[in-house]
């Protein structure tokens, strides 16, 4: 009940700013926000969106988005590759691999001569 009520109020303070910001928009403000509009240029306003503009933030979003993408492939990879020669590793060493929820073993491991640990 405590998280519908939270829910509630802020679905209601979303839909109080999206009001707000259309009334910004349309430039219907004198009655509830006191907005001092400081320039007509439409260049420098934050409520006009001109093509280049548009075109900036396309590109920027799309530059952040794929090297995001890249990065987390890149990662993906390289965790992959070191978690594969830690396995491979420990099963010479030992003859099993425990990983979370399976097991590797190698077949007929009684017949495979492992190296001797040093101490």
């Amino acid at each position: 009940m405590r998280r519908l009520i939270i829910f509630g109020v802020l679905l209601i303070l979303l839909i109080i700013g999206g009001g707000l910001t259309a009334q910004l928009a349309t430039g219907n403000v004198s009655v509830i926000l006191p907005v001092l509009t400081t320039t007509q240029v439409s260049d420098a306003s934050t409520m006009v969106v001109e093509p280049w503009k548009a075109e900036q933030l396309f590109m920027l979003i799309s530059f952040i988005l794929i090297n995001v993408i890249g990065i987390g492939v890149t990662l993906a990879i390289i965790f992959w590759l070191l978690d594969r020669s830690y396995q491979n590793t420990t099963l010479k060493e030992t003859g099993s691999v425990t990983s979370v929820g399976t097991t590797i073993e190698i077949k007929n491991a009684d017949k495979v001569s492992l190296p001797a640990k040093s101490e």
